[in-house]
């Protein structure tokens, strides 16, 4: 499971932290969302966030992974919950959109726009990293929009 942290900015965001979630692939299920559990909650504790942004289920052709994905989405949501966080959900789509300007973007053309929207020390290069900042990026924009038409209201 990606994750990343950032900071909106009116130029370009200010990534604090991403990065993998891993767990070992010889544990058990339960072994697994655990330790998913507890990083996440390590990480909410460290950095404080407000927000927690999620990428909306969509239907994927093969189960297991879907059902995997489901799973650990469901422990995130449970950990930003217990934060008390904001939760926002964006499907791929939305994000694809945000990031690209293109909705069926594929995942090179997130990676290629990010160094353009977020001050990278190096170039993202895992694809659920790329993903969990694509995500935060757009909730940043959307975000960043929702404030702009509240101020002009």
């Amino acid at each position: 499971m990606g994750y990343a942290f950032l900071v909106a900015a009116p130029e370009r965001a200010l990534l604090l932290e991403c990065g993998v979630v891993d767990v070992r692939a010889s544990t058990t299920a339960a072994e697994r969302l655990l330790a998913i559990s507890k990083a996440l909650d390590e990480l909410i504790r460290r950095h404080r966030p407000f927000v927690l942004a999620v990428e909306r289920l969509y239907f994927n052709k093969n189960v297991q992974t879907a059902m995997r994905v489901s799973e650990a989405r469901g422990i995130a949501l449970l950990c930003g919950a217990r934060a008390a966080l904001e939760i926002a959900e964006y499907t791929p789509q939305e994000v694809k959109m945000s990031v690209t300007g293109n909705g069926r973007a594929d995942k090179k053309a997130v990676q290629r726009m990010l160094p353009l929207l977020v001050a990278l020390d190096v170039p993202i290069t895992q694809d659920n990293v790329a993903d969990a900042v694509a995500i935060a990026l757009t909730h940043a924009q959307r975000a960043r929009f929702a404030d702009a038409v509240a101020a002009a209201t």
